[in-house]
Parts: C-alpha cells; structure tokens; sequence
C-alpha cells in the first residue's frame, strides 16, 4: 500500500469513528460572538475568558500608528541580533506582573513548554508528569533526556510511592503539572505536589496556560490561588487565552531564567514576537491588573453554568473555578452530533474527543468569558440537555 493510498485510509477510519476534525473557517466577534459560514453564533469555544481580544486590537493600532519606525516582524531571532525594546519592556511587564525576578518570552505557549522542559530536564534526571497535561507539556516530557514517568492526579499515593522507590536513582527529580486542566476545568493540587516535592527533594514546573489572568487575587494563576508561587521552580505560561494574544512564557528567580534563554532551542532558533503583539501584551497585563471586576464576573458566569449543569442533570468534571464547563458524552459521534445541533440553535461549542482526551471520556467543551449573558449560558446548555436527550 502506498503511503497516500494509507493516508486515504486513515482518514476515512477516523471518519467512521467519529474522530475526524472538520475544517472550519471562524472569524471571532466581539460581545462573546463569532462568525462562520455567513451565520452568527454564541461562541463557546474560544479562550479569550476577559473578553480582551477586540479591546487590544484598538491599542495595537493605535500603538503601531504612533510610532512609524517600529517595524511589523522583529525581523530575527533575539539570541542573533538582540531583544527589541518592546520585547524588553514585555518581558520586565511579565516580571513585574508575576511578582517575579525575571521572564522570558517565547513565540507561542508549545515552544515555551518545549523549551523550558527539554532544557531544565537532563539525562541524569527523570520527570513525572501528570497523565492528563496539555500534549505541549508532555511532548517537552517525553522529548527530554530525562526518565519520562506518568502519574495520576488523583492518585498521589501512587506518586509517593514512586518517588521513594525511585528518588535516589536520579540527580534532579521534576514534577510537572497544569495549573487548570484544560479539558476538565480542574486545578491541580499544587499544595499536594509541592508538599512531596519537598519531602523528596524535587522540583515543580506549573503551566498556567489556563489561569493566567484568571484565578488569584492579582490573575497570576493557580500558584496565586493555592499560595505555591514561591514553592515552585518556574512557572510557564501563554498569552493566547485570557491575555487574548500570542506567545508564551517563563517565569522564575534570575538565574534559571537567564540559563534557559542561554539553552532554549525553541526561543533561540525563532524570530521574535512582533513588535505590535508585545505592545498589545503589556496593556493586556495592565488591564488585568487595573479591572479585577472582570475576574468578578467571569467567576459569577463559571458559577451559573455549574448551577444550572447540576439543575440539568448534565455530567460535568469541573472544579466549578475555572471558566471551563465540560459536558461528559462518552462516546465521540454523541459529542460530534450534539455539537453539530447546537451550531444549528445558534452556539459554537466544540466536540472534545480522543486523542484529545481519554477513551470513553469524550465531551462537549464550554469556555465562558466575561462577555456571556445569563440568558447565554442557560439557553445554550438547556440545548445541551434537549440534544442529549433525543440523541442519546
């Protein structure tokens, strides 16, 4: 069989197993909306929790306008020809905003997982890593020199055992999390981890990808919320979600951040950020911290879906904290066909299946922002529950 007729074959099985990914042309609107197909829908897929999207886009311009000299692209790498001032002034905003001695960013989230992992992880180490992290993290796992190890968060005894059996056997230890997981809305038991850490002298790395302007008093993310700011090596980031932008990050004491720009191959060999997108991510970071309200908001909207999932019957996994409301189905055609009813009423909401997540766990995947209505969020799992009662 050749490769392409193999191919052919491939995507006609995930076809019939209800695994294949339909191509989609989506352009987001402000307000919680968004466009396809010459339709206007509730979107109920998307990441931009404080609604900052359309509001930054305003401030590039304008940011752009006022300054012709700044180019569009950064033009090369900043290990070849140095840091941009935007980006400088980004990175000590990132400082100063995670309470921080230094930052480095990075071109997207993956690269920052990529990098910051495969650079801290040496072959005389090992790594456990949470088995339901976000494919970037374990990628970076599984892609360093280190001993991958997998463990359950809801089986730290497990974890414990592991790290008495194995401990010795390696120089560094490192445990690696999500801050908020991203299919489950749930964050993980950071005082736990870091309690073992410390008995077993290793290190906790935090992806707060899905937290970052979200939990905490201040938005800094789960180590904020659960009090393990100090308590962690580094902690890794993206600006994609509630920073409604591009890139990722690292946080941490000088010296580790300063080793992995020196090693990073991910931030190395990539251009820059833009020039306009680290503008924009700076008064991201100032909006976050001068309107907590919004977080105010996005919590009461988190608290109503869980409410009215329970007053449903739906079967949610949520920690009810993070605005993520995922709506278990089981089998993926459920998933698929019940989000294909809902585009009909009127909601994007994406079918969340394996590879993705687990056999048998596929779901229906709900992201609130700041922006949906009451009226919003029970109408659409109202939908939620009318579709999976006649699919079912």
């Amino acid at each position: 069989m050749s490769v392409r007729r193999r191919i052919a074959a491939r995507l006609q099985q995930l076809q019939a197993d209800g695994l294949y990914r339909e191509r989609r042309v989506v352009q987001p609107l402000p307000g919680g909306l968004c466009r396809t197909d010459g339709r206007e829908l509730v979107n109920f897929g998307g990441n931009d929790y404080l609604s900052l999207a359309h509001r930054l886009r305003a401030v590039s311009a304008a940011d752009s306008a006022s300054a012709e000299a700044t180019p569009f692209g950064a033009t090369a790498s900043s290990a070849v020809i140095g840091r941009t001032p935007e980006l400088d002034a980004l990175e000590s905003a990132l400082a100063q905003f995670e309470n921080t001695e230094a930052a480095l960013v990075f071109p997207t989230g993956y690269a920052a997982n990529l990098g910051v992992l495969q650079t801290l992880i040496e072959d005389t180490d090992a790594v456990l890593c949470d088995r339901d992290n976000h494919a970037s993290i374990v990628d970076a796992c599984r892609g360093s020199r280190g001993q991958f190890l997998v463990f359950r968060r809801d089986r730290l005894d497990s974890l414990e055992k592991t790290l008495q059996r194995r401990r010795a056997a390696f120089e560094q230890t490192f445990i690696v999390t999500d801050g908020v997981f991203s299919m489950d809305g749930t964050v993980a038991d950071l005082s736990a981890l870091c309690d073992l850490a410390d008995r077993y002298a290793a290190s906790v790395v935090v992806d707060e990808a899905h937290a970052t302007g979200v939990l905490g008093q201040q938005g800094r993310g789960s180590t904020e919320l659960t009090a393990t700011e100090q308590r962690v090596l580094v902690r890794i980031g993206t600006m994609s979600k509630a920073m409604a932008g591009l890139g990722g990050f690292v946080v941490g004491d000088a010296a580790t951040i300063d080793w992995i720009r020196n090693r990073a191959r991910t931030q190395f060999f990539s251009t820059a950020l833009p020039p306009s997108v680290c503008q924009a991510m700076v008064q991201s970071l100032a909006l976050i911290s001068a309107e907590p309200q919004l977080r105010d908001t996005l919590a009461a909207a988190t608290e109503l879906a869980h409410r009215v999932a329970a007053e449903l019957g739906l079967q949610t996994i949520s920690s009810g904290l993070a605005p993520i409301v995922p709506i278990l189905t089981g089998r993926p055609e459920t998933a698929v066909t019940v989000s294909r009813g809902l585009l009909e009423r009127g909601f994007l909401v994406p079918a969340i299946r394996p590879p993705t997540v687990p056999q048998g766990t596929s779901r229906l995947r709900l992201s609130l922002c700041v922006a949906h209505s009451e009226q919003q969020i029970r109408s659409v799992l109202g939908a939620v529950h009318e579709l999976l009662e006649t699919t079912g």
